[in-house]
């Protein structure tokens, strides 16, 4: 039975602290943590592929974006048009999260970096921690472990003060240690609208593009967003 970690809640901490999720994670040795500063795409597994998000936004309706239960993939929509571009200049900023069991390296934060690598093939590599049990240890142990926060927050570039990070993590019992984590960066800012605006301002777009098809051409020529822009109260978000 899948164990639902999310509902573990999210911690919040600001670095630096002397709090350590990291530490927490493990568990008491029951997790452990890595980081692969070059892993490739290909063997990474992950949901929703930007394909699978084209077909579904193909078969919209017209309250496509009056559906509170869209709203999360229509924002992705946006954001991963707005991504493609900023990946190919200045790269990939935050690393991944990828949870190792049963012999599958699976993306649990991070997969829309790979939705938008669909579109940059040249872009072939990507750095991730890798969250496991520790009878996989042996498996990663070419690579750096990560075993404080101020090791994580290092590899997240996390050089100023009050730096904000979250984190979900599981149990002991779970067969990684991180469900989640997400931090805010400077870098990325400027394309991370929130959800809300993402939403009005697709449904801007889609009433002057009425017919568009997505398609992965589509995501990879940079829509100009501020013709369609409008801002919701929470505005531009770090969280993304």
């Amino acid at each position: 039975m899948t164990v639902p970690y999310w509902l573990n809640g999210i911690k919040e901490y600001t670095w630096p602290t002397d709090e350590d999720p990291i530490v927490e994670s493990m568990h008491n040795g029951a997790h452990c943590l890595f980081y692969d500063p070059s892993v490739h795409k290909d063997t990474i597994t992950y949901k929703q592929s930007l394909q699978d998000l084209c077909d579904w936004a193909n078969l919209r309706t017209d309250d496509f974006t009056e559906r509170e239960n869209n709203f999360y993939d229509i924002a992705n929509i946006v954001k991963l048009n707005m991504w493609v571009d900023d990946i190919r200049k200045q790269g990939i900023v935050k690393p991944m999260l990828l949870v190792y069991s049963d012999g599958v390296k699976m993306a649990n934060n991070g997969e829309s970096r790979l939705r938008a690598c669909t579109c940059i093939p040249e872009l072939t590599h990507v750095k991730a921690f890798i969250s496991t049990s520790v009878e996989h240890r042996k498996k990663f142990e070419h690579l750096e472990e990560i075993t404080t926060f101020k090791q994580f927050a290092e590899k997240c570039l996390a050089g100023n003060d009050r730096q904000q990070f979250m984190f979900t993590l599981t149990v002991p019992e779970a067969p990684y240690g991180i469900h989640w984590y997400e931090y805010n960066s400077q870098a990325t800012a400027p394309v991370t609208p929130g959800e809300q605006t993402c939403v009005l301002t697709l449904r801007n777009y889609l009433q002057q593009h009425p017919n568009v098809v997505f398609t992965i051409d589509w995501f990879s020529n940079k829509v100009d967003w501020d013709e369609y822009l409008v801002l919701s109260s929470g505005g531009y978000g770090y969280w993304s």
